[in-house]
């Protein structure tokens, strides 16, 4: 990756200001910086006058309608234990929302309530045995603004696949445009009209698009023309890493698509394309340093202005979030609200009819930020609500972004965390965080991890390793068949560049990793032990050989051939040598070892097995098994306590140095 000097110099300082806050310099409490938002499915109403949200808790569940000029509480509608997917917007008075497959509508005085699809299918099936064939899962693709009285829904089968259906909201009719289990497609894509498009086939370790031959009416291979040469949009589990052209939406011009693409290059672009002419019409925006849109990872977010229907603008993580406008208006509406709010990210993410008002998430990498709604003809600013209002009283640490090398003059895009007490000068303890995946990215954000330990008096690091996605195609296929190679030495030259940069006590760099960033911990402890005093391995694989059976014995055929091909071998000696569990005799340093019970993408035995063989070899190994948890550890009381038991395990070495 060749980043340029300029750019380099300017990414060792932060890009955006200090956020002026009153703010404790204390340690936050985990409850506090872990704490989930229960707000969600946020959007105003066509006339601009309505802000939507939906409130969930354990006990009951509530669409807020908040009136936004008279700037107060609406109406509160309680729905109850119903799990509440997404909300929209029928017309001015009434919302449409959607809950584990049923369709329901309701006025926004909570009066009115009507079930418009409910789950089962429209012929049953009265077999008791068979009962379970007429469950159906629902949806909305449409709204149908042209048609006041019909919605567009799609309907999965319980094979799988997927039927369009026009839905009358008053009577409940259903229309079916097109029959997935007749046509065995399992997702279907429609224009901005409505009208059905593309189609979406599931194989066991493969997914393709099709499209309809206008002259046969079959659905067949749906293929772009690319420097004439024609391209499926077919992604298989071996080419998965490499797969060069994805399909991202529809225009409002019916004949044209956007796709990002890398094929013949590195980067990732996103081009329009026509349809009817069978070629790229332009090419939109391109990154020198990052692709437009990560297929593993977060990915754009193309914005449209419902009065003309041209594409506005999009959204995309570069290695800050960026943003490319085409409407001058919808740019100029960006300009004057980071005028207004320097310090913050302004995500642009609902609009009125009319674009006077537009629905905005305000966050940054110290603030879990704001929704509000900016008046675009007063340039005023309204907040709805706080996320986790009871962060912004402590003082948290800035994210410097660092561009490290590694020892081959590989350039590495890092995020670094200072202590938030930190004085020039002073020795400090770093916590290294290798991201997941791998085959995943580390984002510019507020991160709780490195936030945590950046609050208790470390450094912290999270390294974009070469095979994380989203920095080119050389990038992450620098990581196949350097699962315990590369990448471990990718995060040890990050470790030693900032340790050279910064008064880091190099008796006092620590890792800690949840998925694969805790066998990178393995790893890393097993290859430099000179360079990590101690390490912390969450939900991690020991036993690759041993794990890659399993995906077999199960059937998880994509994942399988997914990891075949990312592994870069399947050889048994190969997936041995690639397990920290062959290596455990090497394992001398310190580590705390966590797995969920219930993890069924890692079983916890992998963990149980590589603690039973470090035991043989030495004490310096501790396992807890979290009875309640799966993969993510999804309760954060209990990934306070992960963070809690990792602080403490780290402490004891800041205060007494032991030689390596």
């Amino acid at each position: 990756m060749n980043f340029r000097f300029s750019l380099i110099f300017l990414l060792l300082f932060s890009f955006f200001s200090t956020y002026a806050q009153d703010s404790i310099n204390k340690q936050v409490p985990t409850n506090i910086l872990l704490k989930k938002s229960k707000q969600h499915s946020f959007s105003i109403s066509p006339n601009g006058k309505y802000f939507v949200e939906v409130i969930e808790n354990n006990i009951e569940n509530d669409i807020v309608v908040i009136d936004i000029d008279n700037y107060k509480l609406h109406q509160r509608i309680p729905i109850g234990k119903k799990t509440i997917q997404n909300v929209y917007w029928l017309n001015n008075n009434r919302l449409i929302y959607e809950s584990l497959g049923e369709i329901l509508a309701i006025d926004i005085d909570g009066t009115n309530s009507t079930q418009i699809v409910n789950r089962l299918a429209d012929k049953l099936k009265k077999d008791l045995y068979q009962f379970y064939k007429n469950y159906r899962f629902n949806s909305v693709i449409s709204l149908l603004h042209n048609n006041e009285n019909e919605i567009l829904i799609e309907t999965y089968s319980y094979k799988g696949f997927s039927s369009i259906k026009r839905v009358n909201i008053f009577t409940g009719q259903k229309v079916t445009i097109i029959d997935g289990n007749f046509h065995k497609i399992n997702r279907w894509i429609v224009d901005y009209k409505g009208d059905v498009r593309l189609g979406v086939r599931y194989d066991d370790d493969s997914y393709i698009y099709l499209i309809k031959n206008e002259f046969t009416n079959e659905w067949e291979e749906f293929k772009v023309v690319l420097d004439g040469v024609e391209v499926p949009l077919k992604v298989n589990a071996n080419s998965y890493l490499e797969q060069n052209i994805n399909f991202e939406g529809f225009g409002y011009q019916t004949d044209i698509i956007y796709l990002t693409s890398n094929y013949g290059q590195d980067k990732r672009k996103l081009l329009s394309y026509s349809l009817k002419e069978r070629k790229v019409v332009e090419v939109l925006l391109e990154d020198i340093n990052c692709d437009i849109n990560d297929p593993h990872g977060v990915g754009i977010s193309l914005m449209y202005n419902s009065m003309s229907g041209d594409l506005s603008g999009l959204r995309y993580e570069a290695i800050i979030p960026a943003f490319k406008w085409y409407s001058s208006d919808f740019e100029s509406y960006h300009t004057n609200l980071n005028s207004l709010y320097p310090q913050f990210v302004n995500d642009i993410i609902d609009s009125d009819i009319t674009n006077s008002k537009l629905l905005i998430h305000q966050w940054n990498d110290i603030n879990q930020g704001n929704i509000g709604v900016y008046n675009t003809k007063e340039n005023t600013y309204s907040v709805m609500f706080h996320f986790n209002e009871e962060l912004n009283k402590y003082k948290l640490s800035k994210t410097k972004i660092i561009i490290a090398e590694a020892r081959d003059e590989y350039k590495i895009p890092c995020y670094l965390n200072l202590p938030i007490d930190y004085v020039e000068g002073d020795s400090i303890p770093l916590v290294v965080i290798p991201h997941g995946g791998p085959w995943a990215r580390d984002y510019w954000g507020l991160d709780r991890f490195s936030q945590y330990f950046s609050t208790r008096g470390y450094a912290t690091l999270r390294v974009n390793f070469r095979g994380s996605t989203g920095f080119g195609k050389k990038h992450v296929l620098s990581g196949v068949n350097s699962l315990d190679n590369l990448m471990i030495d990718d995060i040890a030259d990050a470790t030693k560049f900032i340790a050279s940069k910064f008064a880091v006590n190099e008796k006092q760099i620590f890792i800690f990793g949840h998925s694969y960033g805790g066998y990178a911990a393995y790893m890393s402890l097993i290859k430099y032990p000179n360079v990590y005093a101690k390490g912390v391995a969450v939900s991690a694989p020991s036993d690759i050989k041993k794990w890659m059976k399993l995906q077999k014995k199960e059937k998880y055929y994509f994942s399988y051939e997914f990891w075949n091909s990312a592994l870069g071998s399947n050889k048994s000696k190969y997936l041995e040598d690639i397990s920290p569990i062959s290596h455990a005799k090497d394992l001398k340093n310190p580590i705390l070892i966590f797995h969920g019970k219930w993890d069924e993408i890692i079983p916890f035995e992998q963990s149980e097995d590589m603690a039973s063989e470090i035991k043989k070899h030495n004490n310096n190994v501790k396992l807890e098994i979290l009875q309640h948890e799966g993969h993510s550890i999804d309760d954060s009381n209990s990934l306070g306590y992960v963070l809690d038991s990792a602080d403490d395990f780290f402490i004891e070495k800041k205060k007494v140095d032991i030689k390596p």
